[in-house]
């Protein structure tokens, strides 16, 4: 594990080429605030500098309860949810007021990478349920049920998932019921939850989801990705009202208090039905354009059912070079290619995430590498199949029947 973010790292290759590598690791926005709040935020900018009150705490509680049962059908108190500066703040505190060294923690791989390190950092016992491509991305439980044990502590998820972009499915969630004990807390990082593209969004807090009361469930909503505010954006923890008040305790001392520009102007985009339906339109075409410019040039991406990201496997030569891992294909990338990708690497599958945040003119950019890259696989190309790996062989698995037929070379 390393101990840079490495999203950091990738920004700062992007800064040193100063603008030449075409950039679909982190991608930039297209699409802007809506009007109203821009214009209300440049209008109010010197509530920067007043610490919010009350009122206005209780403003945004209630519009993330409205929000939660808008968007997920989920019934939540508004004194179950507390705000915060942002994603990682948020699990920063989760994780100081809940772990203790020593507990049992099971996380999801491939998986958003902040909620690991600072599990880690809390000398935490890490277990990981890999998430299974055969399977539409379901996590393979499997070690987890035989496991003998100390009880899980906390069962840490992301969905809809970054990269693969998995959604829960009742299969998950039976799953997730037979691993789960007393004292064991499942935590979601939603902060894609919105963005679902073939079925109602779904949100571990709603009732028909959650069921088993004895189960504490604990869900992040974070709203950069969503509204390009940037460091004003509020997230919001809800859970329990015990784990809530303990995270809250927490904060008091670890971060400086909400400014009240911060609070109103996520208050306001937690209103703005109308723009998410908006990004709802707009990232599956972006994701669509993306694909198939990938497909064009030879890679072979998993579908995209939600999010903002599509990843491919990672092929066994890149301009003529053997890769053999996600982050060695993504240097390869970058240093010969000028090309940014997010490398995600597991015990038994490499993958390369591309963002759907590019910009007018890179996918022809990226066409445009097809005879360059000369991606070379250890299974024949085409559009009816995908690859995948089981048990360490590289196979062919027929995308419409689910009919797996040809072994290959062992991955090494």
């Amino acid at each position: 594990m390393t101990t840079r973010y490495p999203f950091a790292l990738i920004k700062e290759k992007l800064a040193a080429r100063r603008g030449a590598a075409l950039d679909f690791a982190i991608g930039q926005r297209r699409i802007g605030l809506p009007e109203s709040i821009d214009s209300w935020i440049r209008a109010n900018a010197v509530l920067a500098m007043k610490p919010a009150g009350q009122a206005e705490i209780e403003a945004f509680t209630e519009a993330a309860t409205d929000l939660l049962r808008r968007e997920y059908g989920a019934d939540i108190a508004a004194d179950r949810i507390l705000p915060t500066p942002g994603g990682r703040a948020a699990m920063s505190a989760f994780v100081a007021s809940i772990l203790e060294p020593g507990d049992e923690v099971l996380v999801t791989e491939p998986g958003y990478p902040s909620f690991a390190r600072l599990a880690t950092h809390r000398h935490a016992n890490l277990h990981e349920a890999v998430l299974d491509p055969e399977h539409g991305f379901a996590p393979d439980l499997g070690s987890a049920l035989d496991r003998d044990a100390a009880p899980l502590r906390v069962i840490a998820l992301n969905y809809p998932n970054n990269p693969t972009g998995a959604t829960l499915t009742p299969e998950t969630i039976e799953l997730l019921r037979r691993v789960t004990g007393t004292g064991t807390i499942v935590f979601n990082d939603a902060t894609y939850g919105p963005l679902v593209y073939d079925h109602q969004p779904t949100s571990l807090l709603n009732e028909n989801i959650s069921g088993d009361s004895q189960i504490e469930l604990v869900e992040l909503h974070s709203f950069s990705k969503l509204f390009p505010i940037g460091p004003i954006a509020v997230s919001f923890l809800a859970g329990s009202e015990k784990t809530m008040r303990s995270v809250s305790n927490y904060s008091e001392f670890a971060w400086s208090p909400l400014s009240s520009l911060q609070v109103q102007a996520t208050t306001l985009c937690l209103h703005d039905s109308a723009r998410l339906q908006e990004l709802r339109e707009f990232f599956p075409i972006q994701l669509a354009q993306l694909r198939q410019t990938l497909t064009d040039i030879g890679f072979e991406p998993y579908p995209s059912p939600s999010g903002i990201y599509s990843i491919c496997p990672v092929p066994a030569h890149i301009g003529g070079k053997a890769v053999t891992t996600g982050a060695e294909a993504a240097e390869h990338l970058m240093d010969d290619f000028d090309l940014a990708v997010v490398a995600w690497d597991t015990p038994q599958h490499s993958y390369l995430r591309f963002s759907s945040l590019y910009q007018p003119g890179d996918l022809e950019r990226l066409a445009g590498l097809r005879e360059r890259l000369q991606l070379d696989w250890p299974f024949p190309s085409g559009s009816a199949v995908h690859p995948a790996t089981v048990k360490g062989n590289l196979c062919w698995h027929d995308r419409l029947s689910g009919t797996r037929f040809r072994y290959c070379a062992k991955r090494k």
